[in-house]
């Protein structure tokens, strides 16, 4: 596996930045599908940063550059309209795949999360002066159980996660928050402020 927070992908002009998120913290089953695999996580010590159950989440889309007090409330008023549209959808979240640089959960079915994807992009998009960096051929509906931070062989990794492999979990996505995300490569992982609890519907 490789580091993820590698200069490319440092946030080196400032922040925090504003994102869509769905925070799966607020669910217990899914805290408890993380928690199933702390343990094995915990295992690889300062090579992955493990996410803490507080900071689990599920990105919709995030802004790369700030933005003024104006704009956040634009951008607020935008994603209610945008999301009022929207009725509340069900997903399943698992099994686990370590990928190149992230251990990631899967999120299925896919539609879902990539309508609410292309609604958030469309609010964003009416706001003066945000922009967006280019978008997906398709969106890819994840989440994030621990980052790499150092460069280490993952074929014991991906063979245990294939072992341990506890039930998936079925959750009902019925709202989004726009926060203030923070990038901490010290820690290994992301936080955020929230600013709105956003409805959808």
């Amino acid at each position: 596996m490789e580091n993820f927070f590698v200069p490319t992908k440092i946030w080196n002009r400032g922040g925090p930045f504003p994102h869509v998120l769905v925070l799966l913290s607020e669910y217990e089953e899914f805290r408890a599908y993380a928690r199933a695999h702390r343990e094995l996580l915990n295992e690889y010590g300062d090579k992955l940063g493990v996410v803490p159950e507080e900071w689990l989440h599920s990105t919709v889309q995030g802004i790369h550059h700030t933005v003024d007090e104006d704009q956040m409330d634009q951008l607020r008023e935008a994603l209610r309209a945008e999301m009022s549209a929207v009725q509340p959808f069900k997903v399943q979240l698992g099994p686990v795949w370590p990928g190149v640089t992230a251990v990631t959960v899967a999120v299925y079915p896919e539609d879902g999360m990539a309508h609410l994807n292309e609604r958030v992009r469309a609010a964003a998009e009416k706001v003066p002066g945000v922009s967006l960096r280019k978008k997906e051929a398709r969106f890819w509906a994840h989440a994030s159980l621990a980052y790499v931070r150092e460069n280490f062989p993952d074929r014991n990794l991906n063979r245990a996660l294939r072992a341990l492999r506890p039930p998936r979990v079925d959750v009902t996505i019925d709202r989004v928050h726009l926060v203030s995300q923070h990038q901490r490569p010290d820690r290994g992982y992301y936080t955020w402020d929230v600013v709105d609890e956003i409805l959808l519907g």
